[in-house]
């Protein structure tokens, strides 16, 4: 609330000041905590936006009628489509890098670790190969499994 002094002048007082800086620092606070998210919630995040990428192959074999692959070479998810030549190509918009910080540790299918250049292969009956991604975000293990049954999770504990 303005004042009127003695002299005519208008001010504030100084706890109607100290109201205002209170509050900007408290919505400051608050914004940082969800403008800087923790190592933890970073890893979270990347993790489930692998697995989403995987469930998205999956899906595209499923519906698509074609096996896809993904290939998680070079620190980049890539999904790849079986051609009528019997090869795999990139299928175009389906490639993204990972991030700093998020390292793929090793890629298991059937129970057995293979090389993480390995293509991770979905096929359109829906069945498939128990695999397990293994990650390290931040510094924080993390993976996405997948079962026989074509669930794709992400072990974000």
């Amino acid at each position: 609330m303005a004042r009127i002094s003695g002299t005519g002048t208008r001010g504030f007082t100084l706890v109607e000041i100290l109201v205002v800086v209170a509050i900007a620092g408290i919505v400051l606070a608050l914004a940082a905590v969800n403008l800087l998210p923790s190592d933890e919630e970073v890893a979270r995040r990347e993790t489930s936006l692998l697995a989403l990428d995987l469930e998205g192959a999956r899906d595209d074999a499923w519906f698509g009628g074609r096996p896809t692959a993904v290939s998680l070479a070079d620190g980049r998810v890539q999904v790849l489509r079986l051609a009528s030549d019997r090869s795999w190509s990139p299928v175009p918009g389906r490639e993204r890098r990972l991030p700093d910080g998020v390292r793929v540790l090793s890629l298991a299918i059937d129970g057995r670790e293979v090389d993480s250049r390995e293509i991770l292969v979905f096929l359109p009956d829906g069945l498939g190969v128990p695999f397990r991604v293994a990650l390290e975000v931040r510094g924080r293990p993390k993976a996405v499994e997948g079962d026989a049954a074509g669930s794709v999770r992400a072990l974000v504990r």
